[in-house]
């Protein structure tokens, strides 16, 4: 939406001038490149017993299921820096040159900030990943927070000298409770609450083996539940937010839903599951494909 940041200003501008032919073949470029990409931090990671494509299949089947999810719009273009993020985040173990990598993890953040305010909440996320991962030591943190704030002092810096400093407060994010939808249906709760339902389901099959994971992997996999759970409200509280801004939580909810996926022993309940979201898929976005 407008006034939520750098890319929703560039989309209103340029979007109208590419042939809708083109913006939909941009737009599922995106979407498998994004997808193809979470799928391998999560096996080069080696997140899951055995390799799959999963975790692309999930990302690309939720990426249909709401009609605010089928455009380009501000979330679908970060999704690549909060994919970019989380695969900075799971170096932080064992990484030799921690400050290096926290202070670019930080530049992500405040990039992604910029370009697209409700990713805010990835600051939070961050410091979680931080605290859990490595001991508690104060110059790492506030290295983390000079690159969170390094984009804003150079954007104020900017401002300054060509003397728009008092527009500085346009590139912060706006908090408050918001209603991100204006009229209650029963499709949109039925959708919802299928989601949620497969959700659950990846979780408690993520749970029910996260005990036999090693150390490094399973920190990884909490840190990623933090953020499923942190990104969940993020249209509820920016007010500028719809739902369309949801869509940067499919980045979290693909990787626990295809546990759903790949742990049952048999075929029935994953059947269920994929058919149920491209049922959805296709129902919500009947009219395009008629």
């Amino acid at each position: 939406m407008e006034g939520s940041g750098h890319l929703s200003v560039w989309i209103n501008k340029y979007a109208s001038l590419i042939g809708t032919p083109l913006l939909i073949l941009i737009y599922h470029t995106i979407i498998i490149i994004e997808a193809l990409r979470l799928n391998y931090l999560f096996t080069d990671h080696r997140m899951y017993s055995k390799q799959n494509f999963l975790v692309a299949m999930v990302y690309i089947l939720l990426s249909g299921i709401f009609r605010e999810w089928t455009a380009i719009t501000p979330a679908l273009l970060d999704n690549i820096l909060v994919i970019w993020f989380f695969a900075k985040t799971v170096r932080l173990y064992s990484n030799p040159n921690p400050k290096t990598l926290l202070f670019n993890i930080g530049l992500i953040i405040g990039f992604s900030i910029l370009l697209y305010h409700p990713s805010a909440l990835l600051i939070l996320v961050a410091f979680f990943a931080l605290m859990v991962v490595r001991p508690f030591i104060i110059t790492e943190w506030l290295v983390l927070l000079m690159g969170v704030l390094s984009p804003f002092y150079f954007l104020a810096s900017w401002l300054y000298l060509t003397d728009q400093i008092k527009s500085f407060g346009n590139y912060i994010p706006d908090w408050g409770l918001n209603l991100p939808i204006t009229r209650v249906s029963v499709p949109f709760f039925i959708t919802a609450g299928l989601i949620t339902i497969i959700l659950i389901i990846g979780i408690f099959f993520w749970q029910s083996e996260n005990r036999r994971l090693i150390i490094q992997v399973r920190k990884n996999w909490n840190v990623l539940l933090v953020m499923l759970l942190v990104m969940l409200p993020i249209p509820f509280i920016n007010e500028k937010a719809g739902i369309d801004s949801l869509f940067l939580w499919i980045v979290p909810a693909s990787p626990f839903i295809a546990k759903g996926f790949l742990a049952p022993k048999k075929n029935f309940l994953p059947n269920i599951m994929f058919w149920g979201l491209l049922a959805l898929g296709i129902l919500k976005n009947w009219e395009v494909i008629k």
